[in-house]
């Protein structure tokens, strides 16, 4: 079972035994997927705060209307009680259906596949002056300081004639583990038409960026350039997120 429909189930509560003890293992072993978790949980909450504003507001204006008939009408206590009830359960109704249609939200897709990219830097391709500098930089990034890690690729970039495709890859993906998608997708697009053995890591990452951005349409024109340039990478994960992107 995909981690994502394994969320959508724990959240509406329909995990079987089996189903149950994945997710408990994955939510200890999985750091990726306990943030998937944890990010639908913020969306959960902020909808539900929101929603038991909607309801307070509704019940306030019903009252409102009920006090300014009652002058005239003088409608029984039974009735009023039942109209509020009838309320209650049809909005509450609605609440239920709203939060599982949220369930596959951008943000939780984002959660669900994004997962940071490992270090594949090679010093010996670069000259010994910069060897240094990005052992500095990748021990940096591997040990998730990440913004001891962009600092270091900003000096190294700095020393060179041209900027350096694999340099500013890293920079990218260090902004995004910092939670800077906007200035990680910058400079994706820079990058994305240079020749480099990063390319589809470059677009897959930007799909990324675009969907956690609700820019559903420009997610999927980067996922169909992968599929144009027939590679392999997330092959199985690109399919099931253009699924739900269209």
């Amino acid at each position: 079972m995909e981690n994502e429909e394994l969320i959508q189930k724990y959240i509406q509560g329909t995990l079987d035994e089996v189903e149950q003890k994945q997710f408990d293992t994955l939510l200890k072993s999985n750091p990726e997927f306990a943030n998937a978790v944890a990010e639908f949980k913020n969306v959960h909450a902020a909808i539900s705060s929101h929603e038991k504003d909607q309801l307070k507001s509704h019940l306030q204006t019903f009252e409102a209307t009920q006090e300014a008939s009652e002058a005239t009408e003088k409608p029984s206590r039974s009735y009023k009680r039942l109209a509020i009830a009838i309320v209650l359960l049809l909005f509450f109704g609605l609440l239920g259906n709203y939060i599982i249609q949220q369930a596959n939200t951008n943000e939780i897709l984002y959660a669900t596949y994004f997962e940071p990219y490992p270090n594949a830097l090679q010093p010996v391709t670069r000259g010994p002056s910069d060897g240094m500098l990005l052992t500095e930089a990748t021990r940096a990034y591997e040990a998730k300081n990440y913004e001891e890690a962009i600092k270091t690729f900003d000096l190294i970039q700095a020393g060179l004639d041209n900027p350096d495709v694999e340099i500013s890859f890293y920079k990218a993906m260090s902004l995004l583990n910092l939670g800077k998608e906007k200035e990680a997708l910058d400079i994706l697009r820079e990058i994305k038409h240079q020749k480099t053995r990063f390319t589809p890591q470059i677009y897959w990452y930007g799909a990324l960026i675009h969907v956690k951005f609700d820019e559903n349409e420009k997610a999927l024109k980067a996922l169909n350039y992968l599929d144009e340039i027939q590679t392999t990478y997330k092959a199985k994960q690109r399919a099931i997120l253009k699924a739900k992107l269209e």
